[in-house]
């Protein structure tokens, strides 16, 4: 009390005021940082229901597709590639068990990334129009095709001209794979469109080859058996 000597009763009824409003606020701080806690809790929950079924299918994904681009020898890899790098904890006294805030929870850009490398001592680089040539690319798109095949259930699949742009060695390789996929026991059916094929691939017993002629200087007739006989001639 001495030390309020000369102090008015208002200002002392103002520090009350001030210390109880002060207490209660603490108060509050506390109060919302448990329900914090606890919503982080839930949230992460939530999240481990999906998160790690998700990145289960994509490590499938990801291990097809990495023998694959070993069969052709070259290397590729397939990723779940979330918003944010890194992870930042944020504790509460003390608390070691509070969960991670994530910075990457902006879903909207988490995306499946295909890393691929052609050539020896290349480091693998993402796949996009400007690192890759155009065969490049297709290569990549059929394997990444066929790694979904065993994941995906659809009754047929449509590929249109997807060796255009490869050399020779890469297209053999890529109908063999395509072969080897679609004629095993419960495949999907598969339909490839292409304006070529190179001679002596790779064929089964279950495929089939439809040639299309058509166009307003093609003959009224055609005998295609006495080409295929020419052919083998």
């Amino acid at each position: 009390m001495a030390a309020a000597a000369g102090v008015s009763a208002a200002v002392i009824a103002q520090h009350a005021e001030r210390k109880r409003r002060l207490a209660e606020m603490v108060a509050q701080l506390q109060s919302l940082d448990a329900e914090l806690l606890r919503v982080r809790r839930r949230k992460r929950g939530v999240r481990d229901m999906w998160e790690q079924p998700l990145a289960d299918v994509v490590a499938r994904i990801a291990e097809r597709f990495r023998a694959m681009f070993d069969h052709i020898g070259c290397l590729g890899e397939v990723r779940l590639k979330k918003a944010g790098d890194g992870v930042v904890s944020i504790a509460a006294d003390g608390d070691s068990s509070t969960p991670a805030v994530e910075d990457d929870e902006d879903y909207d850009n988490w995306g499946i990334e295909i890393r691929v490398a052609f050539r020896k001592n290349e480091a693998l680089q993402a796949l996009d129009n400007h690192r890759q040539s155009g065969g490049e690319r297709a290569v990549s798109t059929i394997l990444y095709l066929q790694a979904l095949q065993s994941l995906v259930a659809a009754p047929f699949r449509v590929v249109d001209e997807i060796n255009q742009g490869m050399d020779e060695r890469n297209e053999r390789l890529v109908h063999s794979l395509i072969v080897d996929s679609a004629c095993q026991q419960g495949s999907s059916q598969y339909f490839l469109i292409t304006p070529k094929l190179l001679p002596d691939l790779e064929y089964h017993d279950l495929m089939k080859v439809l040639c299309i002629f058509n166009g307003e200087w093609q003959p009224e007739s055609f005998n295609f058996g006495q080409y295929i006989n020419n052919a083998r001639r």
